[in-house]
């Protein structure tokens, strides 16, 4: 049943006769009673008594009408809603990786929430792997990445690209390179990390043979870094910002780990709301300014 045949039967329960609703909604009379069967069938009760004059409402159609009423009410407030209202409503769900919400999407969320309060907005953290699988399942609008799949479901919009630095505590001997941290811990993020899986190719191409320790947030890491526990792969800007206290020690990377690029993807399939349009212009403009 859709909204076409609620129109229909509001037009029979008016009039009370097939011929006037036929001609006060364009039809002719045969559609508009396959219609009224149709209806009848899915709501599995008789809702007329059909006379030589017209029909005639049974207690079940009355019910039934009530509802229609109702119905077409809350249907053209929707309609009136919608065409007149300049703010911005609805639901958003993003994903982002936990770099990427640590270090730029605070100013993006309060830009964005103070901008379009009726909108709710929920934040899924998760790897690049977990995200992408989230968008292509509908369980998200888009989602912030660092890692690119060839996806031809998927729109691809590159935000910004940064360095990636080593990091160790202060008191950390020099790395001059890799093979300095033989019998160290490293330590990555979970599994669909694009640090991780730079810093695993790295440790692999060197032939490596060091422990991995793994965390689930980039807070819980840099603290154990500053510690002294071991070293890390992250974003420079992500450094720099959590090494208030000057206990973190940089160290360069060769160039083909170098760089890492925040994508923000979304389904081809799935129109833009309102709501997310006005998200990804501050978050453009936010990723833009943000050096």
């Amino acid at each position: 049943m859709n909204i076409k045949d609620i129109e229909i039967f509001k037009a029979i329960a008016h009039h009370g006769n097939l011929t006037k609703a036929a001609k006060e909604l364009n039809y002719v009379q045969s559609n508009i009673t396959n219609k009224l069967s149709k209806i009848e069938n899915e709501v599995g009760r008789d809702l007329v008594i059909r006379t030589n004059k017209g029909v005639i409402l049974t207690a079940e159609g009355k019910i039934f009408s009530e509802y229609v009423d109702r119905m077409m009410q809350l249907y053209r407030e929707m309609l009136d809603t919608m065409k007149h209202s300049t703010e911005i409503l609805g639901q958003l769900n993003i994903g982002a990786t936990d770099i990427t919400t640590v270090a730029r999407l605070p100013k993006v969320l309060s830009f964005y929430l103070e901008s379009y309060p009726q909108v709710e907005l929920t934040l899924t953290n998760g790897s690049s792997k977990n995200l992408i699988k989230d968008v292509l399942e509908y369980k998200v609008d888009g989602a912030f990445i660092t890692d690119f799949v060839n996806e031809n479901k998927l729109i691809y919009e590159t935000l910004i690209e940064e360095e990636v630095v080593l990091i160790s505590s202060i008191n950390h001997p020099p790395i001059k390179c890799l093979k300095d941290l033989n019998g160290r811990d490293i330590l990555v993020f979970q599994k669909g990390c694009t640090y991780r899986r730079k810093l695993e190719e790295w440790v692999n191409k060197e032939g490596i043979l060091a422990r991995k320790v793994s965390f689930g947030t980039i807070e819980g890491m840099v603290g154990c870094v500053k510690a002294g526990v071991g070293v890390a792969m992250v974003s420079k800007l992500i450094a720099e910002q959590l090494n208030n206290d000057q206990k973190i020690q940089f160290h360069e990377v060769p160039e083909e780990y170098k760089y890492v690029k925040t994508i923000f993807i979304r389904r081809k399939d799935i129109p833009t709301t309102r709501a997310l349009d006005k998200f990804l212009d501050i978050t453009r403009e936010v990723f833009e300014n943000s050096y």
